[in-house]
């Protein structure tokens, strides 16, 4: 049989219980940490995913703005062409 004494076992039993109680609230709090950090990363992609979406209808506002800029139909006005004489005058 055992040589040792029931209180030498319950003394064991109970440094067991706590170890695994510590152990069990440090896996809690790391758990908690790897949510929150998960949750952050998930709110940081909708914020990217918003960002982006946002920026390609800005952009395709800019090329519908600039198209229509460009082949509107109306013409600028065109400057009178400019005439270059064929010699300089002479300074006296």
């Amino acid at each position: 049989m055992s040589t040792e004494a029931p209180n030498d076992i319950e003394r064991a039993a109970i440094e067991e219980h706590a170890q695994r109680t510590t152990e069990q609230t440090a896996l809690r709090k790391v758990r908690k940490a790897l949510d929150r950090i998960e949750e952050s990363e998930a709110g940081e992609r909708r914020a990217l995913k918003y960002v982006l979406v946002l920026c390609a209808l800005l952009a395709a506002l800019g090329v519908w703005f600039f198209w229509g800029l460009l082949f509107s139909g109306s013409e600028m006005p065109k400057q009178p062409l400019l005439t270059i004489p064929a010699t300089l005058p002479q300074k006296q």
